[in-house]
């Protein structure tokens, strides 16, 4: 399939899920009792991703956050929150009907934070083309959504250019242990599940580094579930500064339901550190 056509049919399956409330993807692990108390319902049951805000518990007062796929808001409206009224949140999505639930829900969670006014921005985008200035974010999050993308290097070179020096990203996303087969490559429904795009934890860090970003590093890791033998997992990860030990991977023999990562990293000025695999 060609990127515009894996493109058009991930946002045609995520537009039938926001007109129907479908659950998709896999368990999040948010915190729902407390995302109630300030975020509206028709938000919520919308929520899909992999990971529980990633990379918000480092978010501080008067930083700028953008969530790539942002959909119907969760992850903006928790980083809302964080952030407070001196900071600001860029969400980017590419499906029309999750923007206008976002949308449509921002000045109701501003009104429940105390916020004279919504510090959130939705913007229509491609992950791959994102309308966001140079230099200008001071942490990136994404929860489950640079694997709906064809081209994942150019979603990592747009994310380092629109960080600030020294600025960081943190992103749950699905991987697999083993290279994709051309058969799940060709399975539309499939790539809207988080399946088809995953790309091998190597191959994803890889990316990143590529980018130019230094010190990335897997922080969780939970396993998913396995379809002719490929298993796939949740993972987090991270850049950040240097002298970080190396990521271990497990092998599929010996994930256990204990094991959790996610991935992270930092833009800096400094000369490329070698990818730690």
């Amino acid at each position: 399939m060609s990127n515009e056509t894996i493109t058009q049919t991930v946002s045609e399956r995520y537009a039938r899920a926001a007109a129907t409330g479908e659950q998709m993807c896999c368990p999040s692990g948010y915190n729902f009792e407390d995302l109630r108390t300030f975020i509206p319902e028709e938000v919520l049951k919308i929520s899909y991703g992999c990971g529980t805000p990633a990379g918000l518990e480092t978010v501080r007062a008067g930083e700028i956050v953008l969530d790539i796929g942002s959909g119907g808001g969760i992850d903006c409206f928790e980083a809302s929150r964080r952030v407070g009224p001196t900071g600001r949140v860029i969400g980017i999505d590419m499906t029309d009907e999750m923007l206008a639930i976002a949308r449509r829900n921002a000045p109701l969670v501003a009104a429940n934070l105390g916020h004279r006014s919504s510090n959130v921005e939705f913007r229509k985008s491609i992950a791959e083309a994102m309308p966001v200035e140079n230099g200008s974010i001071d942490l990136i999050i994404s929860n489950c959504v640079i694997n709906l993308a064809p081209d994942k290097l150019k979603v990592f070179r747009e994310m380092y250019r629109v960080l600030r020096p020294g600025g960081r990203f943190t992103i749950s996303d699905i991987v697999s242990d083993q290279r994709v087969p051309n058969y799940l490559l060709h399975d539309t429904e499939k790539w809207g599940n988080c399946l088809s795009g995953a790309l091998q934890v190597a191959d994803y860090l890889s990316c990143a580094v590529q980018a130019g970003f230094l010190g990335v590093h897997q922080l969780k890791f939970i396993p998913w579930q396995v379809i002719d033998g490929i298993h796939f997992s949740r993972r987090r990860s991270s850049p950040t500064a240097f002298g970080l030990p190396p990521c271990e991977v497990p092998s599929a023999g010996s994930w256990t339901n204990s094991d959790r990562p996610t991935i992270a990293g930092s833009r800096r000025r400094s000369a490329r550190a070698r990818p730690r695999f």
